[in-house]
């Protein structure tokens, strides 16, 4: 039988803040982590509720329920904050499960109030790079050791302020120097794309399965099973391009931006609207840039085919045809391999020249922002 302890002190969740944000909040008024809270509110007769961390999509009812009743809130109210209650209409797909991005801005407004710094629940949305109320991109590493953000929070003057847990910085936003033109303007309209996609993604279910589509053509493998790059690769003018460690995790899954950092989605939206225009997703017929890449995208079904690499019996599961996609990447570009379209010997009809279409900003000003994120 569960008993559960009840706090003195806990405080309450904010409007749009994510259950596992409030949950380290809880925790750590009484310095400690969420799940450590958790075996102590469960008592000698949960141990196994201290082993499960609690989903911010679609959070166990009796997780919530030992919460509630330890911090005196209604367990609807939590329910409620789920993203799954949010935003009813949303594919689990479009809300990440790993890293959450933060705003820095929004951290230093917390202050500014006065009050907690947490989590926003938006921050979890699968197209979301850029922080509307600030016009600044979102970070998923820490600004101090550039690892992949791991935040923790902690008591300082009265209020709990975020701390990278590998170096122990403060994340702040730098007591308000001065942004980078480049970047602003970067942000600015990478922003308008992000917001919309998430009408794309709230609307018509036509558009979205065309934008679904897109965006797992991009990541899906090339044609040429050695290469084990991206039909993104091709986007890019420079042959031999190796697909960087932190973006091999998307190659040939069904939901890529879901494993994905921050610049590498902001990327996508980038060349979605340099393939498509402003509509951000195919229609009835290709451009000639986008045919061109897509015709260079080994079919979905070929990481279905053949024996499981795991176990050799049945058929090869996504999974498992995306770790080959992985492993193959670590390895050497060879000038020869097919990951650039004007490489492939032995071809009757060579492919078109892809024709880049212009942004909404300057080829000059995009060089600078392309080597500060995406190199």
């Amino acid at each position: 039988m569960m008993v559960s302890a009840r706090l003195p002190v806990a405080p309450r969740p904010f409007m749009d803040e994510l259950l596992s944000s409030w949950m380290a909040r809880v925790a750590a008024r009484y310095g400690s982590e969420a799940l450590e809270l958790v075996v102590y509110l469960a008592g000698q007769g949960g141990r196994n509720a201290g082993a499960r961390q609690v989903d911010d999509v679609a959070p166990d009812m009796e997780l919530l329920r030992l919460w509630a009743k330890a911090c005196r809130v209604d367990p609807e109210r939590l329910c409620r904050r789920s993203l799954a209650s949010r935003y009813p209409d949303r594919p689990q797909d479009w809300f990440l499960t790993e890293t959450v991005p933060v705003c820095l801005a929004c951290f230093d407004a917390d202050v500014a109030a006065r009050r907690d710094a947490y989590l926003r629940g938006h921050w979890r949305l699968a197209e979301q790079v850029v922080c509307p109320p600030h016009r600044t991109m979102l970070l998923d590493r820490c600004p101090a050791c550039l690892g992949r953000l791991r935040l923790s929070f902690r008591m300082l003057n009265g209020l709990l302020r975020p701390f990278c847990r590998k170096c122990d910085a403060i994340l702040t936003g730098g007591g308000g120097e001065t942004e980078d033109p480049l970047k602003a303007d970067f942000a600015a309209g990478v922003l308008d794309l992000q917001s919309q996609i998430s009408r794309i993604v709230r609307g018509n279910p036509g558009r979205f399965d065309r934008l679904e589509h897109a965006i797992r053509t991009l990541w899906a493998p090339l044609d040429r099973d050695g290469a084990a790059r991206p039909v993104l690769a091709l986007w890019y003018d420079e042959s031999g391009w190796n697909c960087p460690y932190e973006a091999r995790a998307a190659v040939g899954r069904s939901a890529p931006l879901q494993h994905l950092s921050v610049s590498w989605r902001a990327l996508t939206l980038v060349i979605l609207h340099d393939l498509f225009g402003a509509d951000l997703v195919p229609g009835a017929v290709l451009p000639e840039a986008a045919l061109v890449l897509f015709q260079r995208a080994a079919p979905l079904p070929w990481l279905t085919d053949g024996p499981d690499l795991r176990t050799g019996k049945g058929k090869r599961t996504i999974d498992a045809g995306a770790e080959r996609v992985h492993r193959l990447s670590k390895r050497r570009v060879h000038r020869l391999n097919g990951n650039f379209e004007g490489e492939r010997r032995f071809r009757p009809n060579p492919p078109m020249k892809l024709k880049r279409q212009e942004f909404f900003w300057e080829p000059i000003a995009l060089c600078p922002i392309m080597q500060t994120y995406w190199t």
